[in-house]
């Protein structure tokens, strides 16, 4: 079952407009953006989403950006292969 926990009021991080523009003309993906202005990514991917389509209204363009590539530290196939054999063997037994 999952834990549940209470969250005090939460903070919100304020960006202006020209921060944020000057932090999507300088990265290539929603991290970098994030990182630079001290926002979460789900909240810079909506920003930039919207700011992007008012823009375009105007006829300006923003650059394309690109969500981070995860890494893949872990090669996890043997060992769910493993769980899975323990499982087979103790349900078998």
């Amino acid at each position: 079952m999952a834990e549940v926990t209470n969250v005090e009021k939460q903070t919100r991080i304020r960006c202006s407009d020209e921060a944020f523009l000057e932090a999507v003309y300088s990265s290539k993906t929603y991290a970098e953006i994030a990182t630079k202005t001290g926002q979460k990514v789900a909240s810079t991917m909506a920003r930039y989403a919207r700011t992007k389509a008012a823009l375009s209204k105007k006829g300006i363009e923003l650059p394309s950006m690109e969500r981070a590539k995860p890494t893949k530290t872990v090669d996890n196939v043997e060992a769910m292969a493993e769980i899975v054999r323990r499982l087979k063997a103790h349900n078998n037994g």
